[in-house]
C-alpha cells in the first residue's frame, strides 16, 4: 500500500495497492514436481496485476513536477477515490487494533477470537486475514510464512481465499493512475 503526502503534509494520493518494482516470483518458472497446492498458489501470485513500472513513472512525475503532476489529486479527488469505512469496516478496525494489542502485552493467542471478528465485520480485508494467519502458520523462531495455508484457528487461509475472490488477478485493487 502506499499514500503519497506532500511536504505540506496533505494526501495527494489516497491508500493504494502499489509497487515500484516487478517481483522475482513473477518470472521465474515454477518448477514441476511441486506439490498440487504449491503450484497452484504460485500460478495465482503470477496472475496478480503488475503496475509497478507505471507506478513509479507517475512517482517521478510528482518528485518532479510537484503539485502539477498529473498524477496528485485535489483534495476532493483524494476523498472521493478513499475507501468508505462504514459502520462493520470501522468496527473492524478496532478488533483489529484490540487484537493487536493483545497480541504484544498478552499473547497471540488473546488476539485470536478479536481477529475472528475482524475478519467476520470486514471479510474482504486482506491486511486483516494476512495478519492472522501468517502468526498461526509461522513456526517460532522462523521467518514468516507467506504460504498462509489452511489452518485450524481461522476460516479460510491465502490461496483458497484468493481463488474464491477470482484468482490472483482480482487480488488487488489496481492503483488508478488516470485523472
Amino acid at each position: 500500500m502506499a499514500v503519497w503526502i506532500d511536504e505540506e503534509g496533505t494526501i495527494v494520493r489516497p491508500a493504494e495497492s502499489a509497487a515500484i518494482e516487478r517481483s522475482p516470483l513473477r518470472d521465474g518458472e515454477i518448477p514441476t514436481g511441486l506439490p498440487e497446492r504449491l503450484t497452484r498458489m504460485l500460478t495465482e501470485v503470477k496472475a496478480i496485476p503488475d503496475h509497478g513500472e507505471e507506478y513509479r513513472a507517475a512517482i517521478v512525475d510528482w518528485v518532479r513536477n510537484g503539485a502539477a503532476s498529473r498524477f496528485a489529486l485535489s483534495p476532493e479527488e483524494v476523498v472521493a477515490r478513499s475507501l468508505p469505512r462504514g459502520d462493520a469496516e470501522a468496527r473492524a478496525a478496532a478488533c483489529f487494533e484490540l487484537g493487536e494489542h493483545l497480541r504484544r502485552t498478552v499473547g497471540a493467542d488473546a488476539a485470536v477470537p478479536w481477529w475472528r471478528e475482524a475478519h467476520r465485520l470486514y471479510p474482504s480485508n486482506w491486511t486483516y486475514k494476512r495478519q492472522a494467519w501468517t502468526l498461526v502458520t509461522t513456526a517460532e523462531g522462523q521467518d514468516n510464512d507467506l504460504i498462509q495455508g489452511p489452518n485450524d484457528v481461522y476460516e479460510g487461509n491465502w490461496l483458497d481465499d484468493v481463488l474464491a475472490g477470482g484468482g490472483g488477478q482480482r487480488y488487488t485493487v489496481e492503483p488508478s493512475l488516470e485523472r
